[in-house]
């Protein structure tokens, strides 16, 4: 079982009573993850969330030959909550960088909470709603930069000949 003290740390349960963190802890699972382990695949179907207690995990989703990392997530962070609200597929893959603990609450768990404790419940997806607000503004930032790099590469001419040399086949 997951210590209240771990909770605490985590931003998702940050409206929290102590009271509301035993009743949730009770519902976590702990395991252990290795160096390397994919605790999950981008596009494969989810049912968990994880709070990371020990370690690092690192986020990240793969284009041809190319991978991207989104995040490398530390102690106190989570990720996957995307899960207990969807049914849609991972849009990323999670590997343990590090062997790490982690916390899990599966999604079956997270509806009987929604059943048994309403408020507790509230509580959560109010957290997961401002985490996805900070993420989407996030996102439009990064937009907004690649949009105006992308701009002054077709209105200057040398950044459009360096573009167009560097892109072709030869």
């Amino acid at each position: 079982m997951a210590s209240t003290d771990v909770l605490k740390k985590v931003f998702l349960f940050k409206y929290l009573s102590s009271t509301e963190l035993e009743a949730l802890h009770d519902r976590l699972v702990k395991r252990a993850v290795p160096k390397g382990e994919k605790i999950f695949n981008e596009g494969s179907q989810g049912n968990e969330m994880y709070l990371i207690t020990k370690g690092e995990v690192e986020i990240s989703i793969s284009r041809n030959e190319s991978k991207l990392v989104l995040a490398e997530l530390q102690e106190s962070s989570f990720f996957g909550e995307m899960a207990l609200i969807t049914d849609k597929p991972r849009t990323a893959t999670a590997i343990a960088m590090v062997d790490s603990e982690i916390y899990v609450l599966t999604k079956e768990e997270f509806q009987r909470l929604l059943v048994k404790e309403p408020q507790l419940s509230a509580r959560i997806l109010l957290a997961i709603a401002e985490i996805l607000c900070d993420r989407i503004q996030s996102t439009n930032e990064n937009l907004e930069t690649y949009f105006l790099i992308n701009r002054a590469i077709v209105d200057n001419e040398q950044f459009r000949r360096l573009y167009i040399q560097s892109h072709l086949k030869v």
